[in-house]
């Protein structure tokens, strides 16, 4: 099951990664896939039997850039909210 985790998480990743090539190069727009690659990365880190991945399961979330950029981009949304609402 992790290696089947894994290649989702490289094709989904590699995925993502063409999209947002396309994107800065033609100004051609996609869907990102989010969370689908981190988290299946995470879950093939934590399932392969490699004692090492384990300690990097955080990895896939950072690479893949759907999971990456939602994630950044829902801090920034709620760092944003939560200044507006004490300015006020």
């Amino acid at each position: 099951m992790g290696w089947i985790l894994a290649a989702v998480f490289v094709l989904v990743s590699f995925g993502n990664a063409g999209i947002v090539l396309r994107w800065r190069t033609h100004g051609k727009s996609g869907s990102l896939l989010p969370l689908i690659g981190g988290a299946a990365g995470l879950g093939a880190f934590l399932m392969l039997p490699y004692p090492l991945l384990n300690h990097w399961w955080w990895t896939p979330l950072v690479v893949d850039l759907g999971t990456g950029y939602l994630a950044i981009a829902t801090v920034v949304f709620l760092v944003r909210r939560l200044l507006i609402k004490n300015a006020v």
